[in-house]
């Protein structure tokens, strides 16, 4: 069987939030892990790989299957493989745990980063 390729960001929150529902399940093994690191020369080469099969600008996580067909976002790939799995989401405990919790934490420290960048830019 041909696994899944997953392509994944460091450091995205989505991206840690579709892990933990592979790894909460045990289905991580069903997937080949592409990981886009920025500053670095995988996250050109991955967005460059999702544009030209896809022809859609990357997002991550995204999912090619085995058959050519590109997911994205990490509540409809949840949604997804839940369904195929025959997985609950809501009996995933480390899942909600990511997502009540920190989740919240890491998009406001995103906003946070994004005000401060768009200030520096506003003095120079």
């Amino acid at each position: 069987m041909t696994k899944s390729k997953l392509f994944v960001k460091g450091g995205c929150p989505f991206s840690y939030k579709f892990i933990i529902f592979l790894n909460e399940i045990n289905k991580l093994e069903d997937f080949e892990i592409s990981v886009a690191h920025a500053d670095e020369p995988s996250y050109e080469e991955i967005t460059m790989y999702i544009l030209d099969k896809s022809g859609q600008k990357a997002s991550f996580p995204t999912v090619e299957t085995d058959e050519g067909i590109f997911l994205v976002g990490s509540d409809e790939l949840i949604s997804h493989y839940s369904e195929i799995y025959n997985k609950r989401r809501d009996d995933i405990k480390m899942l909600n745990y990511w997502e009540k919790n920190m989740m919240p934490r890491m998009r406001s420290v995103i906003k946070q980063l994004r005000e401060a960048n768009e200030k520096i830019a506003s003095l120079s």
